[in-house]
């Protein structure tokens, strides 16, 4: 069985599809006066969100994936197009599926309707992707791409033209492990950014406000050594973090060279931050932990006043912000 038959929707030929929508959402506009329609006002599209499919995803990974932007589509309305890639078996050409659903939202009262396209392709017909996609595009909105588990040399092969036509791109670095699309020279006007890295949005939150706290000085003077440990699933979450550091540590001012560590370890499932400083003396050090759903942990200090613990419990954001924060920020 192909990705494109573990999702939901109704199979066509790919000509067919945009007349299918057309006929769908004109049904809802006329429908029943006892109801049963749903207006075509509720219909809103503000852009378009290509989601990419790798060989190695899953049916249950795929499907997963897809209800994620479907919730995302409730807040921010968009048009959702799936590509499916399979291998060649026979003559099997381009296949087509539809899939609507309409949700209640704002006390129940309003209703949302959402729609996706998917595509299923055989790897050696990538190249015509641009020009199907095109098509079924909403046209004159912005256009984002999330990658699911694609290889960073596929991408490089044979997708980045089309790309050009993308606002941004987002991918999880974390799921796709060692192999690493940071390093992708990105076409898309906006780059890429790492969905692991949004997920860092509360923690920088949370941080920030705990350590600016503490005069800059007193917290970069003497550093030598920051090393991050991560569990082996947190690799993109580590990543942001140490970029993050690095960018605050240059913000404030701090010349001297710093040593950095980041490594995967086995005793570990979340975060593991520890800044070590050069002047033994005064004991100074800052020990920072997180769970792995990054909710919990605690921030140990030792600034040469003696050591202090800070607790940290932070409420972990929707995949619908984590999302918006990887496309639009």
């Amino acid at each position: 069985m192909s990705l494109l038959d573990n999702l939901p929707g109704v199979g066509m030929p790919v000509s067919e599809v945009p007349q299918a929508l057309r006929e769908l959402w004109s049904q809802t506009e006329h429908g029943e006066k006892d109801g049963i329609g749903i207006a075509q006002n509720y219909r809103a599209v503000q852009s378009n969100l290509i989601l990419h499919f790798g060989l190695k995803t899953t049916g249950e990974d795929a499907r997963y994936v897809l209800d994620q932007a479907l919730v995302f589509a409730q807040t921010y309305p968009c048009r959702i197009i799936c590509l499916c890639p399979f291998e060649r078996g026979g003559e099997q050409l381009l296949r087509g599926k539809l899939y609507s659903q309409c949700s209640l939202s704002g006390g129940g009262g309003h209703p949302v309707c959402s729609e996706a396209l998917m595509l299923g392709y055989p790897l050696e017909d990538s190249a015509f992707l641009e020009h199907q996609v095109s098509v079924w595009l909403e046209s004159d909105l912005p256009t984002y791409h999330w990658f699911h588990k694609l290889p960073a040399k596929r991408i490089e092969a044979c997708y980045l033209p089309f790309l050009k036509m993308v606002t941004r791109a987002t991918y999880d670095s974390s799921l796709e492990g060692s192999d690493d699309l940071a390093g992708i020279d990105w076409p898309c006007p906006r780059g890429a950014k790492d969905l692991a890295e949004a997920r860092l949005l509360h923690v920088r939150q949370g941080l920030g406000q705990l350590l600016s706290g503490f005069p800059a000085e007193q917290l970069v003077e003497n550093l030598a050594e920051v090393k991050i440990l991560h569990g082996n699933q947190m690799f993109g979450e580590a990543r942001g973090l140490e970029n993050w550091i690095r960018a605050c540590l240059e913000c404030s001012g701090r010349d001297a060279a710093i040593q950095w560590t980041r490594e995967p370890s086995d005793a570990l499932e979340g975060l593991d931050c520890q800044w070590t400083y050069s002047d033994k003396r005064m004991g100074k050090s800052i020990h920072i932990k997180f769970s792995k759903d990054l909710c919990q942990g605690d921030v140990a200090m030792n600034l040469g006043r003696g050591p202090i613990v800070h607790p940290i419990r932070l409420k972990k954001p929707s995949h619908s912000l984590v999302l918006a924060e990887a496309l639009f920020f």
